[in-house]
C-alpha cells in the first residue's frame, strides 16, 4: 500500500514536471513567434519606407530636369549685357557701373539662387530646407516674369518681350505634371512616416517627412 502510493506520488510529479516543461515551451514558442513577426514586420516596413523615399527623389529628379531646362533657357535669352553681369557675379562683386536695373539685377539673383539650391537639393533631395529654397527660388522666377510681363504692358523698357513670355509660360505648364507626381510621391511617403506603428521606425531610422511644392502658380 505504501508503495503504490509513493509510486503514485512519483507518477504525479513526473507528469507535473511534463506539463511545466511543456509550458514553458509552449511560453517560449509564442514569446519566439511575437519576435519573428516583429523582425519581418520591421524589415517589410524599412524596405516600404526605403522604396517609398526613393520613389520621391526619382520624381524630384524629373522636377530638376525641368527646371534646369527653364534655367538654361532663360540664360540663353538673356541680353549680352545680363550674359556679362550674370559672368561677373559668378566671378565676384557687380562693378557699381552695372547697378543699374532693379529688375534686371532680381532676376540674375534669382537664377543664381535657384541654380544653387536646385545644387544642394541633388544632394539632398528630401532636406526641407533645402526644398523650401528652390520652393522659394522658382516662386520668385515665376513672380519675376509676371512682373516683367506687366512692365512691358505699362510701357516701361524690357527685353522681356513677346515671344519669350510665351515660352516660358509653356515651360511653366509642362512642369505642372511633374511638380504634381512629385507632391503626390511626397505626400504617399510621407503618410507612411507618419502612419503608427511605422512612426516609430521611422523616426528611429531617420526617415524625414518630405517637402511638398506648391504649384497654385502654374494653375494661374
Amino acid at each position: 500500500m505504501k508503495n503504490a502510493s509513493v509510486r503514485e506520488r512519483g507518477q504525479g510529479l513526473f507528469f507535473e514536471d511534463v506539463f511545466i516543461h511543456n509550458d514553458n515551451n509552449m511560453a517560449l514558442l509564442i514569446f519566439s513567434s511575437i519576435l519573428a513577426v516583429l523582425f519581418f514586420w520591421a524589415v517589410g516596413a524599412y524596405n516600404r519606407l526605403v522604396v517609398l523615399r526613393a520613389s520621391v527623389a526619382k520624381q524630384f529628379a524629373a522636377v530638376d530636369a525641368q527646371l534646369i531646362r527653364v534655367l538654361v533657357w532663360l540664360q540663353g535669352n538673356l541680353p549680352a549685357s545680363m550674359r556679362d553681369m550674370l559672368s561677373e557675379m559668378e566671378e565676384a562683386a557687380l562693378p557699381e557701373a552695372l547697378l543699374k536695373n532693379e529688375r534686371d539685377l532680381t532676376l540674375l539673383a534669382i537664377l543664381e539662387e535657384l541654380s544653387d539650391s536646385l545644387d544642394l537639393a541633388r544632394a539632398q533631395p528630401l532636406a526641407p530646407v533645402v526644398m523650401q529654397k528652390v520652393n522659394q527660388n522658382r516662386l520668385a522666377l515665376a513672380a519675376w516674369a509676371k512682373v516683367e510681363v506687366r512692365a512691358g504692358q505699362s510701357g516701361e523698357a524690357t527685353w522681356f518681350i513677346d515671344p519669350l513670355p510665351y515660352k516660358f509660360d509653356r515651360l511653366k505648364a509642362q512642369a505642372w505634371p511633374l511638380m504634381d507626381a512629385y507632391n503626390q510621391a511626397a505626400l504617399k511617403y510621407n503618410d507612411a512616416v507618419s502612419q503608427f506603428p511605422a512612426s516609430v521606425l521611422a523616426k528611429q531610422m531617420n526617415f524625414v517627412p518630405a517637402q511638398t511644392l506648391d504649384i497654385t502658380d502654374l494653375l494661374a
